[in-house]
């Protein structure tokens, strides 16, 4: 789905919801039912091998320190091959961006 249309159907979402044609729980349900195809679309963009720290960051729309505190933490899965050099599997990556639960 295209981000024009998606953010209009997003947008629709919202409004039954707010006008109280849309319970918290249909609204929830419809959000996750478009959020893996935004996934996927975007894992499409991502090389097939293994993501570095950078490219990691600008997937996930955050700073670098914030990918090094997400792997302190054990939020997001990564591998050492030096001091310095740090990797990522995207399957990981899209396992880190799924909300808890």
């Amino acid at each position: 789905m295209k981000n024009e249309t998606k953010m209009q159907v997003m947008d629709f979402i919202g409004f039954l919801e707010t006008s109280g044609k849309l319970n918290p729980q249909e609204h929830k349900r419809l959000r996750e039912a478009l959020e893996p195809n935004e996934a996927k679309e975007e894992a499409q963009k991502l090389p097939k091998r293994p993501l570095t720290r950078a490219e990691v960051a600008d997937f996930l729309q955050v700073s670098t320190r914030t990918v090094d505190r997400m792997c302190e933490t054990g939020l997001l899965k990564c591998w050492k091959l030096g001091p310095r050099y740090i990797r990522f599997n995207l399957e990981d990556v899209l396992a880190a961006m799924k909300p808890p639960g």
